[in-house]
């Protein structure tokens, strides 16, 4: 189920030499959080509703925002459950989609994901998603590598996010793996006290975690 097979092309996007004001004009008619803002024809990241407003030059361009721009989106040769843990993050109900240049191709919706897994289940290709939450001075990210790779998993993306809700701060390891060996390498992480805050597991036999279907819900019940 690859991303680009639920490209939607019913959300426009933003250049970098748009206005903030046509910005905040599209965001509000789109009815969305974000929207993918564009160098040409290359996507360079989402521009929401809240970093225009608290623009310090509100009669400016967009390009003045280029370093503040979120970057949460998909390749299109991705699995679309990838998309899961980056849809929880940004709390964004669409992805840019684009090709391995990141060239702009589309937007994957959370209405599509959620369409596709009531219809199809959580069945994907081997492998899956981990969530570890990460403290410098006690976990080795070489060591997690080592393990999942002594385990026949090949980390396929890897993304550190700040974890908001974590008591102490940690931030979070997210780690795109794929195996046939999943639950093989969560033992191996966890005999090696890596914890695990969540795991999305895609194949055919998983069982599929209680996540999942939050995240489902969610994307049901916004």
């Amino acid at each position: 189920m690859l991303a680009l097979t639920y490209l939607s092309y019913d959300f426009p996007t933003l250049s970098l030499q748009d206005s903030i004001q046509k910005g905040l004009k599209i965001l509000h008619q789109s009815k969305q959080q974000n929207l993918a803002v564009l160098d040409g024809k290359k996507y360079v990241g989402n521009v929401t509703e809240r970093m225009l407003l608290q623009c310090p030059h509100p009669d400016g361009k967009i390009n003045q925002l280029l370093e503040d721009l979120a970057e949460y989106s998909l390749e299109s040769e991705e699995d679309v459950l990838a998309s899961l843990p980056w849809f929880e993050a940004s709390g964004f109900s669409i992805l840019p989609v684009t090709d391995e240049d990141g060239k702009f191709l589309g937007y994957l919706s959370s209405n599509a994901v959620a369409h596709l897994l009531l219809n199809n289940g959580f069945n994907s290709a081997n492998g899956g998603i981990l969530y570890i939450p990460f403290h410098s001075q006690r976990d080795s990210f070489s060591l997690i590598a080592r393990l999942i790779e002594e385990n026949n998993g090949l980390i396929t993306r890897s993304l550190m996010i700040q974890n908001p809700k974590d008591d102490m701060g940690l931030p979070e390891l997210i780690i795109q793996i794929q195996t046939d060996q999943f639950s093989a390498i969560m033992q191996s992480l966890e005999r090696h006290s890596i914890h695990i805050e969540k795991a999305f597991h895609f194949g055919k036999n998983e069982i599929v975690d209680t996540a999942r279907f939050d995240l489902l819900l969610k994307y049901l019940n916004p």
